[in-house]
């Protein structure tokens, strides 16, 4: 046998197993990578109906809060209504006028 022979026939049977084993282990990783991938894309579709689900709550919230502010709003509305009818203010400076002037 020739030197390159010997040598290639060292290399076949020193790193062939090696590059064998290797290979085994970079497909054992990848099926792991894809593993993971499809879990990850599973979580990313429950988190986005999850989101939908809160952007329809946060709208919800939303026009309970227009509701509850348009209440509110007419409730003091009402109440200047009848502070301004009554106008007890008035009233009094009318009512104590009257005693300075009686008395």
């Amino acid at each position: 046998m020739g030197v390159v022979e010997e040598t290639r026939q060292v290399i076949q049977d020193f790193l062939a197993p090696e590059l064998r084993e290797m290979r085994g282990i970079l497909s054992s990783i990848d099926r792991r990578l894809e593993s993971q991938d499809r879990r990850l894309e599973s979580q990313d579709k429950r988190l986005e109906s999850q989101d939908k689900r809160l952007d329809s709550q946060d709208k919800r919230f939303d026009t309970i809060e227009e509701a509850a502010r348009a209440r509110y709003e007419n409730v003091i509305q009402r109440l200047e209504t009848i502070q301004q009818s009554f106008a007890f203010d008035k009233r009094i400076s009318n009512l104590e006028d009257d005693k300075r002037r009686s008395a």
